[in-house]
C-alpha cells in the first residue's frame, strides 16, 4: 500500500493475488481495462482496492476455463461497472484499426455493457432527483408554517406591550 489514500500499485496487486505471475496479472490489466478502476497520476497508474475485487473474479472465472466474452458478461452481470471513458478509447481504437487484438464484435459489447451502465445510473439519478423535489417541496411548506408562526408571534409580541401599555396606564390612574 502507498500514501495515495488507500490507492494501489502494481506490485501491491501482484503481492495480494499470489501465486499468479505478475505477466497474468498484467495480461488482465490489458484485457479487462474497461473493469479495472484505476488513478493517474502523472505519468504513474494506481489501482482502486476495488481492482482487486475484480482481477479475483477474473482469476475465479479463469478457474472456471471461462473465455475472454464470457467473462466481461460475468463481469457485467456480476455488477462491475464499466468505465466508460475505457471503452470509448476500444472503440475508436478498432475503428481506427490500432489494435488488432480487439474485435468490434468485443468491444462492442463492452459498449453495450456500457450503455446499461449508464442507463442504471441515470435511473438512480432520476430517483434521487425525484426525492430532492419532494424534500424542497416539503421545506416550501414549512417556510410558509415558519413564516405563518413569526407573524402570530409578532402578533402576540404587540398584544403584549399594548396590554402592558394599558396596566401601565391603570396603575398610573390608581
Amino acid at each position: 500500500m502507498n500514501g495515495m489514500d488507500g490507492l494501489l500499485r502494481k506490485k501491491d496487486l501482484v503481492e495480494a493475488l499470489k501465486p499468479l505471475a505478475k505477466s497474468t496479472i498484467a495480461d488482465w490489466i490489458t484485457e479487462f481495462h474497461v473493469y479495472i478502476p484505476t488513478v493517474k497520476h502523472g505519468a504513474v497508474t494506481y489501482y482502486k482496492p476495488e481492482a482487486l475485487d475484480v482481477l479475483k473474479a477474473i482469476r475465479e472465472l479463469r478457474e472456471l476455463d471461462q473465455s475472454k466474452v464470457q467473462i466481461m458478461e460475468l463481469l457485467s452481470k456480476k455488477g462491475f461497472p464499466v468505465t466508460v471513458e475505457e471503452a470509448v478509447e476500444d472503440v475508436e481504437r478498432v475503428l481506427s484499426g490500432a489494435d488488432p487484438r480487439d474485435t468490434l464484435l468485443t468491444v462492442m459489447q463492452t459498449m453495450g455493457q456500457a450503455v446499461v451502465e449508464i442507463g442504471k445510473q441515470t435511473e438512480h439519478i432520476n430517483r434521487i432527483t425525484t426525492r430532492i423535489e419532494e424534500h424542497s417541496e416539503r421545506m416550501d411548506g414549512q417556510d410558509g408554517r415558519i413564516s405563518e408562526t413569526v407573524d402570530q408571534v409578532e402578533d402576540l409580541r404587540r398584544a403584549v406591550e399594548e396590554i402592558q401599555r394599558q396596566l401601565a396606564a391603570t396603575q398610573a390612574e390608581a
